[in-house]
């Protein structure tokens, strides 16, 4: 009976173990993009800083703001699933509590019962009397173990009390844990929330601004919007090219779908695969929402897709990629394996396309080109750095394309 203590305190620690490191490991992803959030929330912030001083970058500043924003909503949403999982914790450990509250209650009730009858045969003399009055050995033993029986009872009674206090304690001392973590993060979703707000006024403030020279802002919209409007023109070419001579390849081995898919009634021609190309496609299909970024710290300064222009809703705007604000000398990586079908300068800006099967990438603004076209490119491969705009920022154009069919690349890239 003696081991039973260390026997009982073992088994709750090592419970407690189990139960804390589930807990770790279930909070383990959330820890992780919370950190991962905290990052890019930072690398933001260095590139708000870099902008701020250049006078020429205005629109590129609204854009970083406006992004940082979007990911400072994707941290307090991981605070806030974080809250609401420390509360479901506590509830847990409460419930946990108050059941062992409960079991201690019944213990010494029990034990009280136990000492009780214990105080009714504390007299030694009957004790001897009731045993040696025994009419036969095997009586005489049966009565000794009946008493070594009741003693053993007794302190078991009292070890397992020891034990549910002791339990008690650690679970008391989990819950103020619990507790702690839940204030310290609910004051970081505040400081987070504050934050969130003093950068919504310095939108306004700099869009008041911008209002008072809003013609010169129309006029320089437009103009970059042709300059990208030639460059979407030759990139269109490069494409339809690319696609063309994909087809070309089985020509003569599958004329009756060649000559459907490239006859020009369809808007969104596709390719023909090799066996190999069609494995690679379904590759990168596969990892839809996990591909990487192609640079390492960025911003998206213009989304996807047909929207008012957010800092002159009078002008439309059509973009068919996205556009990432980053820092000089940044190195631009392919975003998945493939070949390098077309490196081409388009209105002195250099673009490289390449092929992932029925998938095209499309990197444009770049400078320091390391790759050629026939090259084979592996997934985080640099292919280039990005080159310095007309504002004096540096900004990647990015595109996505499933055959000719443009994508919006933010459905592809992984999530933050």
């Amino acid at each position: 009976m003696k081991k039973i203590v260390p026997v009982l305190i073992f088994t709750i620690f090592a419970g407690l173990f189990v139960v804390l490191t589930a807990q770790k490991q279930s909070s383990a992803q959330l820890k992780k993009d919370k950190q991962n959030v905290q990052n890019q929330i930072k690398q933001k912030q260095k590139l708000l800083d870099e902008t701020r001083k250049n006078k020429k970058a205005t629109q590129q500043q609204l854009g970083i703001i406006r992004d940082q924003i979007a990911t400072r909503e994707q941290y307090m949403a991981l605070l806030q699933n974080e809250i609401n999982s420390l509360s479901i914790e506590r509830e847990r450990k409460q419930a946990e509590s108050n059941q062992l509250n409960r079991r201690l209650t019944y213990l010494k009730e029990d034990y009280s019962r136990v000492v009780y009858n214990a105080y009714k045969n504390r007299n030694l003399k009957n004790r001897l009397l009731f045993i040696l009055s025994a009419e036969s050995y095997s009586q005489m033993f049966t009565r000794m173990r009946y008493y070594n029986s009741f003693a053993s009872n007794v302190k078991r009674h009292v070890d397992e009390i020891s034990a549910t206090m002791e339990t008690i304690k650690l679970k008391t001392q989990e819950l103020a844990l619990i507790e702690q973590e839940k204030e310290t993060t609910m004051s970081e979703q505040e400081q987070q929330n504050y934050a969130q707000q003093k950068q919504r006024r310095e939108i306004e403030q700099i869009q008041n601004k911008l209002k008072k020279t809003e013609s010169n802002l129309v006029a320089e919209i437009k103009k970059k919007q042709a300059e990208q409007k030639k460059i979407d023109a030759a990139i269109k070419k490069a494409i339809e090219a690319e696609i063309a001579a994909a087809n070309a390849k089985k020509q003569k081995k599958e004329k009756k779908e060649n000559s459907s898919s490239s006859s020009g009634h369809s808007s969104t021609p596709t390719m023909v695969m090799t066996p190999a190309e069609q494995q690679l496609s379904s590759s990168f299909a596969g990892n839809k929402g996990k591909l990487p970024w192609p640079l390492a710290s960025c911003a998206v300064i213009s989304t996807y897709g047909q929207h008012p222009h957010p800092d002159a809703p009078s002008v439309s705007v059509m973009n068919n990629g996205i556009d990432l604000l980053t820092q000089s000398g940044a190195t631009v990586k392919a975003v998945f394996n493939g070949e390098v079908r077309r490196v081409i300068n388009c209105g002195g800006t250099n673009v490289v396309i390449i092929r992932h099967g029925e998938y095209l990438t499309v990197y444009q603004n770049l400078t320091g080109i390391k790759v050629k076209e026939g090259a084979t490119v592996t997934t985080g491969q640099a292919i280039g750095s990005v080159s310095k705009s007309a504002s004096d920022t540096y900004e990647l154009h990015f595109e996505l394309l499933k055959g000719g069919t443009y994508q919006n690349p933010k459905d592809w890239l992984k999530k933050l």
